[in-house]
């Protein structure tokens, strides 16, 4: 793919650390001018400066719909076009079952996650370039339920039925929108630390129901960004090393 995205601008939520960090990396290595959007700006200002010259930081609070708009506007500001809009930001939190989860928590998760990835659609919509592609982070999680994080899973079911019922009006556009859904991957939100990128033709292939790791993540959101995947808009996309393609393995009981 070396140069698929030379002359294009892409924006990346979430860049400060984990998923957002490899895309907005691989994103400009591919050629595309890159802002890297996160909370944590001084994350955000540090991957671009790792990046160098044709990255550009923006901070934003997803969870406020007048912030996805400022950060919009930022980057038609300095760059005078949106091409490609990668909406990964993201929350998990602390959850372990529905019994942990209270109201102030269920309503950040949403805030964040389902409000956030909302406000990013509506705020790229009007201005994203004709044969322009956004994609948003899901996840497995929402596909299938998941009983420790109830919130979380309610969210990310949401952001797959808001992807879908977005097609309409990015096509109207010229554009695509699609959605992923991760299974395990090794980043900052679950605790794991960055790590250095390598050659896409190097990544390893996951073991059956493994974890990936961010940069696995990132060539997806890549592809589905790319005039390869043309064909394909208003799709879930599952990247999880087969974690829900069967029943769970079952351990049967020994002895008596």
């Amino acid at each position: 793919m070396a140069g698929t995205f030379a002359g294009k601008v892409a924006l990346v939520t979430g860049a400060a650390s984990g998923i957002g960090r490899a895309a907005a990396i691989r994103f400009a290595q591919e050629g595309a001018r890159v802002f890297c959007a996160d909370l944590n700006l001084a994350g955000a200002q540090a991957v671009a400066a790792e990046i160098g010259s044709n990255a550009s930081a923006v901070e934003v609070d997803v969870a406020s719909y007048a912030s996805n708009q400022a950060m919009v506007d930022a980057v038609l500001a300095q760059a005078g076009q949106l091409d490609i809009a990668f909406l990964n930001a993201g929350f998990y939190g602390a959850a372990e079952g529905l019994d942990t989860v209270d109201e102030a928590f269920f309503d950040k998760v949403v805030a964040i996650n389902l409000k956030g990835t909302f406000g990013g659609i509506k705020a790229v919509q009007p201005v994203i370039a004709q044969g322009g592609a956004v994609v948003v982070t899901a996840s497995a999680a929402g596909v299938v339920g998941h009983p420790a994080n109830p919130a979380y899973s309610a969210a990310k079911h949401g952001i797959v039925g808001l992807v879908k019922s977005c097609v309409d009006a990015f096509a109207a556009r010229g554009a695509r929108i699609n959605a992923i859904c991760p299974g395990g991957v090794e980043t900052p939100l679950i605790g794991a630390a960055d790590v250095a990128m390598i050659d896409p033709q190097a990544l390893p292939r996951v073991p059956l129901r493994g974890m990936g790791s961010a940069q696995h993540v990132a060539e997806v959101a890549l592809w589905l960004s790319s005039p390869a995947a043309g064909f394909i808009t208003g799709q879930a996309q599952v990247l999880d090393a087969a974690l829900l393609s069967t029943f769970a393995p079952v351990i049967l009981p020994v002895g008596p």
